[in-house]
């Protein structure tokens, strides 16, 4: 049977942002990003869990996750929740198969060829070339192999074909979902926006420049910042398991903190933050993405300035991402000289050309999967003149017009261009212009003459709320970015905090009409001055 792939995905995935921002356990997060949206139907959405007791605990938070659900489609959603009881017996015999195991396979050799870094006069080698180019290794798990790694909370062993690491050897290093797990560098799509950066983090993978330390990849939401930090991830766990790799947003790592120092507080001693402070000291690969998220969070930032230098003191590898380049975060001086020590890298919003190729790239793997409906060779093409530059959004349009066209043929009609535009018209305005948070951000501080700083500052003024206000809603209204993601460019702001600027808005425009008139003049004219 052909994969079930729906609008619940993409409703899924942003209720996976929202939920992120929030207060979960990475537990709960873990077992909800391991979960298979299969429909949405009549505001319900179902999906599938990967054991019964992800099943239950998911359905004790399902209060909890269907108010994210809603928040992300604003509208009320319920959740339902299955489980394939009937897979049990298939993950106890894959168990069994891979405790059987003994010898791993050798990890690919870094001898004869390569990339050339020529930004430093020397080489540096990749993999082995062949004749198609990079060597390719497996650096994914089915769900079967998923759900037998995770049954009762164990995890491979170091032996493992798969290579990942042993959860007991470090409490912070947690298995590889399935979901996170098919974001390799074979998945990844090159074009020359990203090139460099995914030459950069296949040598940090391979562990063969130290040169690169810290790895800075920084782009705007949705160009594959994170796709490349979870290459890495998923390579090491692969190919070098004895090397400790850690993926950490950069919420998580806040958490990680608060809770050790709330917990040192309540037991009135500091053994949790000494423990904290060793397992973060015992990781070899630090990979933390959206860091400008912790420029809040003073004494979080302290601890991750400790942890930086003692990992760099020791050859230890840090990676980092963000939207901004590192001079751009706001950050102190000390950390923004420390984080912009090493390499940074940008990844571009794709070109006409990009576009083509993602948009043929994303069709044929869904063809691969499965997926009913049909796109002409001319569809694509005019797909690509008409989509903005966010490639998770390039993604979800290309399942959209695959859905569109194959229930057009169940009733004897044909996709056309008209339709392929009204597509992108809904999702990225004026049919194929993205606009981004920092055009917004930019259109904004022009049309009040106010900096970026007080923009997505702390400051309350009756001056600044009034323009934050207004240009958090035009990020709703303009871009494609979920609630969550407008909040972290917004100084790290909460969903709630979001939601209450969008409310204020409305409100306000409903009794002002000097206000309507303005907030309507702003978004006709934001497409053309952003």
């Amino acid at each position: 049977m052909p994969k079930n792939y729906s609008e619940a995905e993409i409703l899924w995935n942003d209720v996976l942002d929202v939920l992120q921002g929030q207060d979960i356990s990475n537990r709960l997060l873990s077992m909800l990003r391991a979960c298979k949206p299969l429909q949405l139907n009549n505001l319900v959405i179902t999906v599938e869990a990967p054991s019964g007791f992800a099943q239950h605990l998911i359905e004790d938070e399902k209060s909890r996750i269907e108010a994210a659900l809603s928040q992300a489609a604003f509208e009320p959603i319920q959740l339902s929740v299955s489980y394939a009881r009937g897979l049990e017996s298939k993950f106890a015999q894959q168990a069994q198969e891979l405790n059987s195991y003994t010898a791993p396979p050798e990890p690919p050799t870094l001898e004869n060829g390569g990339f050339i870094n020529e930004l430093f006069g020397k080489p540096s080698y990749l993999f082995q070339n062949d004749s198609e180019g990079v060597e390719k290794t497996k650096t994914s798990i089915s769900l079967t192999e998923f759900a037998s790694l995770n049954k009762g909370g164990s995890s491979l062993h170091e032996s493992s074909p798969h290579g990942m690491v042993d959860k007991s050897r470090n409490p912070l290093v947690e298995s590889i979902t399935e979901n996170d797990s098919l974001l390799t560098f074979d998945t990844f799509v090159e074009a020359d926006e990203n090139r460099f950066a995914l030459q950069a983090a296949k040598q940090v993978a391979n562990g063969v420049s130290q040169q690169f330390n810290p790895l800075f990849i920084h782009g705007s939401s949705g160009l594959g910042k994170t796709h490349l930090l979870r290459a890495i991830q998923n390579y090491i766990g692969t190919n070098d398991p004895d090397r400790q790799c850690l993926y950490r947003v950069a919420s998580d790592f806040i958490s990680d903190y608060t809770n050790a120092m709330k917990e040192n507080k309540r037991r009135d001693d500091n053994v949790v933050g000494e423990n904290l402070k060793r397992n973060y000291h015992n990781i070899d690969v630090l990979i933390l993405d959206d860091i400008q998220n912790i420029r809040k969070a003073q004494h979080t930032m302290d601890f991750f300035f400790e942890t930086f230098e003692y990992l760099v003191s020791q050859g230890k590898q840090i990676v980092l991402a963000a939207d901004e380049p590192p001079s751009n975060l706001g950050m102190p001086e000390r950390i923004e000289s420390r984080i912009g020590s090493g390499l940074s890298v940008s990844i571009e919003t794709p070109s006409l050309e990009f576009k083509r190729l993602l948009i043929t790239t994303f069709y044929e793997r869904f063809k691969n999967d499965g997926v009913p409906g049909d796109l002409s060779e001319d569809d694509l093409n005019y797909m690509a003149e008409v989509s903005g530059g966010n490639i998770r959004s390039i993604r979800s349009f290309v399942q959209e017009c695959l859905f569109k066209a194959e229930r057009y043929r169940e009733a004897g009609e044909e996709l056309t261009q008209t339709d392929i535009a009204k597509c992108a018209s809904e999702r990225w305005q004026k049919e194929g212009r993205v606009i981004s948070i920092e055009d917004v951000q930019r259109f904004i501080q022009k049309q009040y003459d106010i900096s970026r700083a007080d923009l997505i500052g702390s400051k309350r003024s009756a001056s600044l709320k009034q323009p934050r206000h207004i240009a958090i809603w035009l990020c709703r209204e303009v871009t494609d970015n979920t609630l969550a993601e407008i909040g972290k460019q917004f100084g790290g702001r909460s969903h709630a905090t979001i939601k209450h600027s969008l409310a204020w808005v409305e409100q306000t425009a409903e009794h002002d009409r000097v206000l309507y008139d303005r907030l309507e003049s702003l978004r006709e004219r934001i497409s053309s001055e952003a």
